[in-house]
């Protein structure tokens, strides 16, 4: 009697184990939103988002954003920020489409999917 209580229990255990499985598989996955509800991010339909900088002024970005207020100050920055988009018709154009003036502008990385981010005062 012992050995089939054993062998009940070992079975509803594996059962659960797989089971359990099953449904993280099933699930909808963990999506993290807080980029698309911040509204720290404009995109436009070039590949180009505007990020500004007074939108990153909060606890949870606050790294990045001591480190882009340096850039923000640094006219080197700036010097390069205003070459690029005099060079870039697509960029310049997603600045006047979101009405932000190139002035403004005082960094501009690549992004990985191969557009820019613009990152504005």
């Amino acid at each position: 009697m012992n050995s089939a209580v054993k062998l009940a229990l070992a079975g509803a255990m594996s059962l659960a184990s797989v089971s359990g499985v099953a449904l993280a598989q099933t699930t909808a996955p963990m999506v993290d939103t807080t980029a698309t509800t911040g509204s720290t991010t404009t995109m436009s339909a070039e590949g180009v988002s505007i990020v500004r900088l007074d939108s990153l002024d909060n606890d949870e970005n606050r790294q990045e954003h001591t480190r882009l207020l340096q850039l923000a100050n640094s006219s080197e920055s700036m010097t390069e920020a205003q070459a690029l988009i005099s060079s870039d018709a697509a960029v310049a154009a997603a600045l006047q489409t979101e009405s932000v003036q190139a002035a403004n502008v005082f960094h501009v990385e690549d992004a990985a999917n191969g557009g820019k981010i613009i990152y504005v005062k």
